[in-house]
């Protein structure tokens, strides 16, 4: 069930994260025009909506219990969006200019500017610990962790190296 939630949140966020990065665009060229300062103006918007951008990222790739299916369906999307903007860029010319971030992604995608971050969402689908469920997991008890700590056969609780801790920092050879 993750896995088909992922899907679908993949085929939203793909064409999200497209238009976030169009909509910043016109307004980080109208500051580097303009001359102004970075911290005046629309640029601060426009940064935090490209950090924002890189967050959602971030999120999609890094976290180990998330699906990796949200990452593949929206690079797939991104990279399907940039690959039609090289074949056949009269069809989205045909979507709608009162959609936020249009001009500009229709700027950014021939430019192949999305291509790194195909790239990077694609890099969790080879992580065969992200395809297993939660339930597939089991607990290691805190014996199990720290076994291979342990020489065999000591019942004692000795490190392997034959020293043990006394209180106080120092140790004792046993």
């Amino acid at each position: 069930m993750r896995h088909v939630v992922g899907f679908l949140f993949g085929l939203i966020l793909g064409p999200v994260l497209v238009l976030a990065c169009g909509w910043v665009l016109p307004r980080l060229k109208g500051v580097y025009a303009s001359g102004a300062p970075v911290w005046e103006g629309s640029a601060p918007v426009a940064l935090v909506g490209l950090a924002g951008v890189g967050l959602v990222v971030a999120l999609l790739v890094v976290p180990s219990r998330l699906t990796p299916m949200a990452a593949l369906v929206s690079a797939l999307v991104v990279g399907g969006i940039s690959a039609l903007s090289l074949v056949r860029a009269d069809l989205l010319e045909r979507l709608p200019e009162s959609l936020p971030g249009v001009e500009g992604a229709l700027e950014l995608l021939p430019l192949g500017v999305f291509v790194p971050l195909v790239v990077v969402l694609v890099a969790p689908v080879f992580s065969g610990a992200r395809w297993r469920g939660e339930e597939e997991d089991e607990e290691v008890t805190t014996e199990e962790y720290f076994e291979g700590l342990y020489e065999e056969g000591d019942g004692e609780g000795r490190r392997s190296t034959g020293a043990s801790s006394v209180p106080g920092g120092r140790h004792a050879v046993g």
